[in-house]
């Protein structure tokens, strides 16, 4: 009985281990979080209100959290062409553009915290020096605003045939 419990242990210690080795392989938890909020606030610069007081602030949110997932690379030496980045967004944008319908909510909520987290970087000025805890716990007032924002800016980049970038 014991060598029974012991195969199915390694068996499962295999399965375990090359698990791992591919998602070491891949991006780490901060990588992926902030290529997905590029994402996100991409589609919130497009869909960004000409002249309203929050466009400049949408507009700056992808690159801040491109340059950031770019960094990370760069820190662990496992730096990737700019090609590769870019292709890695659209990537995330295309996944997205996809599965709305089945994912709204979870987008919705997901807008809300990439707003949020964006504001941490923003409220240190024109020298970010650090990355900001990833929120957990949002303010009624921010969620309420990136909330609004959410909810108009996905639809607007559906009925806008969902492009992969702010440039027009």
């Amino acid at each position: 009985m014991q060598s029974i419990v012991t195969k199915v242990f390694m068996i499962f210690l295999g399965w375990s281990l090359s698990g791992l080795l591919s998602v070491h392989a891949q991006d780490s938890r901060l990588e992926n979080q902030l290529l997905r909020c590029s994402a996100i606030t991409t589609i919130f610069s497009i869909a960004a209100e000409k002249n309203s007081e929050s466009e400049n602030k949408l507009k700056k949110m992808p690159a801040l959290f491109f340059d950031f997932y770019i960094n990370e690379k760069k820190s662990k030496n496992s730096e990737m062409k700019s090609e590769e980045t870019l292709e890695r967004r659209q990537q995330v944008l295309m996944e997205m553009k996809e599965h709305y319908a089945d994912r709204e909510a979870l987008l919705m909520e997901e807008g809300v915290v990439c707003g949020a987290w964006a504001e941490g970087f923003l409220s240190q000025g024109d020298n970010i020096t650090f990355i900001p805890v990833y929120p957990k716990v949002i303010s009624s007032q921010i969620r309420d605003q990136y909330a609004r924002i959410a909810a108009v800016a996905y639809k607007r980049w559906l009925e806008l045939g969902a492009p992969m970038s702010n440039a027009k």
